[in-house]
């Protein structure tokens, strides 16, 4: 048989280390790549505004063991061993954007309106007044509002974190002409967003990679400067917030056209912040201005200035839960101020506390309950019945607000000017019953 003469190219024999050489920088270069990526993506979530420094702790929260059963059980309000009360602050926040993610302290100015920085800013969309008639008026039918939004509607809020930069003299970046310092400080606002494209999908997959979603940052002046107001064109506008509507400065310019998708709101959306002279007064059953000196106001806070929650009551209501309710996190009733040491509901008859050696609050009445602690406040998920359910099936105690439960006190400072830090005491200084009075 004849066989052809066939000839081959010499083979290539490569060393086990060349194959790793040639290979390694083929899988390494797009993962080394989507690292780059996502690092440059998280630096851009994160601002940091020139010549400012961040408020808030710095070390695990106060909060890190609040679930922990010793504080279930209330103590005498008897000093310690060194004549402190053992009644004391446990946690500080403020919730500078209403509905949204809050900052916590480890002391706090108190103002006039409450916790410095507390409540000041406002999200709010644009109503038409309906249902209206065939005979209402054309003037009436074009007679759009700017209404405010809260979690109880918009559970997402919960979702947007905030972070407040002040301006800070020993900051490496820091000069008097810098618009940062000359507002007063940045308020930061991040939220969950993912851009279209090749990019988005990146930016997700490399999020998930290190377990969390896209984020979006913006940022408004915390205190604007009357050069920026006529910089930036913002308006002095009406806000309906409950039965009021105060004017509050529109800053809805810096307002990112993706947020209001992010938050499921349909209707144009805006940002407002309260305008320094138009703050709302504070009547019901807050100390009046022959008592205290000054008429109470507050921000955006839906009422009264001060929340303070005791920790033991939060307990007692966890352990009346059914077991499929999620765990209840005493942030879900976004207090300002979070206590142990009083025993569950003692806070219910409190009329006047001191916290500290100097600071004064009036106890204004209960804080009746809506379902917004239903909503996780990290995911913005809302649970269909819990905690409301059970709440209202033994804390309507009342009279005033009979169908509502009540869990936690609003309060009124007794000077416009103090401070609270955590581990103050808590003395009781005067105690009665209490009538809620409806707005």
């Amino acid at each position: 048989m004849f066989l052809p003469n066939l000839s081959f190219p010499p083979r290539f024999q490569l060393s086990l280390g060349t194959c790793l050489l040639v290979i390694l920088p083929l899988c390494l270069g797009p993962i080394i790549a989507l690292v780059l990526f996502d690092f440059s993506t998280r630096r851009a979530e994160h601002l940091e505004p020139k010549g400012c420094r961040k408020l808030g702790l710095r070390v695990k929260s106060n909060l890190a063991d609040e679930f922990n059963k010793k504080y279930a059980e209330g103590i005498d309000q008897s000093k310690d061993g060194t004549g402190h009360g053992r009644w004391r602050v446990k946690s500080l926040w403020i919730f500078p954007v209403k509905g949204c993610r809050g900052i916590e302290l480890n002391w706090g100015n108190v103002i006039s309106t409450g916790m410095e920085y507390d409540r000041q800013f406002c999200f709010a969309q644009l109503k038409s007044p309906f249902p209206m008639s065939v005979d209402t008026s054309k003037s009436e039918k074009a007679a759009h509002k700017w209404e405010f939004i809260t979690q109880r509607t918009f559970p997402l809020l919960a979702r947007v974190e905030t972070s407040v930069w002040i301006p800070d003299p020993s900051s490496t970046t820091y000069s008097p002409d810098h618009p940062e310092v000359r507002s007063g400080g940045v308020l930061v606002m991040t939220y969950p967003y993912q851009e279209d494209g090749w990019r988005g999908t990146l930016a997700s997959f490399g999020a998930a990679l290190s377990g969390r979603v896209p984020r979006k940052s913006f940022e408004v002046p915390l205190r604007p400067s009357p050069e920026q107001i006529e910089k930036h064109r913002y308006t002095t506008e009406e806000m309906v917030i409950w039965k009021d509507s105060p004017l509050a400065l529109n800053m809805g310019v810096h307002v990112p056209p993706e947020l209001k998708y992010s938050l499921h709101v349909r209707n144009p959306l805006t940002l407002f912040r309260v305008h320094d002279r138009n703050e709302r007064e504070v009547f019901r059953c807050a100390p009046r201005k022959e008592q205290l000196g000054y008429q109470p106001i507050t921000g955006f806070a839906d009422a009264y200035p001060l929340h303070i929650l005791n920790l033991a009551s939060v307990q007692d209501v966890a352990r009346r839960l059914p077991k499929d309710a999620p765990k209840l996190s005493a942030l879900r009733f976004r207090p300002n101020i979070i206590i142990t040491g009083p025993r569950a509901y003692a806070e219910d008859y409190w009329k006047k506390i001191k916290i500290g050696n100097y600071s004064e609050h009036y106890v204004s009445c209960r804080t009746a309950r809506c379902r917004v602690p239903n909503t996780d406040q990290l995911s913005g998920q809302k649970h269909p019945a819990e905690p409301d359910k059970t709440l209202k099936s033994f804390r309507r105690i009342d009279q005033g607000a009979a169908m509502h439960a009540c869990l936690g006190m609003q309060m009124v400072p007794a000077l416009k000017e103090s401070k609270i830090r955590v581990g103050d005491s808590i003395e009781v200084l005067e105690s009665g019953d209490h009538y809620y009075i409806m707005q």
